[in-house]
């Protein structure tokens, strides 16, 4: 029997010790390409090796489910705001973006052929909800076209809603309890950690607002943590040895150095 308890407290001092692999997320598909095109989403996934692709929806004027982060689309060289444009009025513009010393051209891409290249690439979608029209807090109205497109492409269980909007993410919970919900926040505060952990909810927070005290008390609660935007390597390092499990990067790939381990349950000492 003792040498059981030793065992098993061998094991358990292995867990605490020992950095999570982090899974990693191309954030708007990744960094060449426009991004939150097909071409970024489909770079992100063959040559970075990213096992989640990141998305931010908005809804068109007449009711389409579109990519883009922004209210309007002037930041990758379009003049249209989106909730009042249409489907055919978007996809005529040609996006122009310059990003890290290089020039990229695309157009708009929709939810419907994001969810296909996640098919096509084998990578979990994480939808990323905007406000927009019908997304909300104060009206969810257009959600279940997002739901519907889901299970079309049989991504629901494989799925990750996103937002920072918590009157929607209580809408989801009650009237889709088991999509997988993660709670966007700048910094991780007591009081929406105890919020994640009161509705099962996972936060994904800034890199730069999470500590080690933080994750493991999400750990004990059975959550696990989301780490963005994740761009250098001491960054990357320093979150993953505190076992954040989701990092979302433009450039950083899967094939990156393993991580020493490290007891990052003694900083909560």
């Amino acid at each position: 029997m003792r040498r059981y308890l030793i065992l098993s407290a061998a094991l358990l001092l292995t867990a605490r010790v020992f950095a999570w692999l982090p899974v990693f997320v191309g954030h708007r598909g990744c960094a060449f390409g426009v991004e939150n095109t097909a071409e970024a989403y489909r770079y992100g996934a063959d040559h970075f090796g990213y096992a989640g692709l990141e998305c931010d929806v908005k809804v068109t004027a007449d009711g389409h489910y579109i990519i883009s982060h922004d209210d309007n689309t002037e930041r990758v060289g379009g003049r249209l705001d989106v909730n009042t444009s249409t489907l055919a009025e978007l996809q005529a513009e040609q996006y122009i973006q310059k990003r890290r010393g290089l020039t990229y051209a695309g157009r708009i891409c929709t939810l419907d052929e994001f969810l296909q290249i996640c098919v096509e690439k084998h990578v979990f979608p994480i939808v990323e909800l905007k406000w927009a029209n019908g997304i909300n807090n104060n009206d969810m109205s257009r959600f279940a076209g997002v739901v519907a497109l889901l299970e079309q492409y049989g991504l629901t269980d494989k799925a990750v809603i996103l937002t920072s909007m918590r009157q929607s993410l209580e809408y989801i919970l009650e009237n889709y309890p088991t999509l997988h919900c993660q709670y966007l926040m700048m910094e991780m505060t007591d009081e929406k950690i105890d919020w994640c952990i009161r509705n099962g909810v996972e936060p994904s927070c800034a890199h730069t607002g999470i500590t080690a005290c933080q994750v493991m008390r999400c750990h004990d609660a059975g959550l696990k943590v989301a780490g963005w935007t994740v761009d250098q390597q001491a960054d990357y390092e320093r979150i993953s040895k505190i076992g954040v499990e989701y990092i979302t990067t433009n450039s950083l790939s899967k094939y990156q150095p393993d991580i020493a381990p490290v007891d990052w349950n003694a900083s909560c000492r």
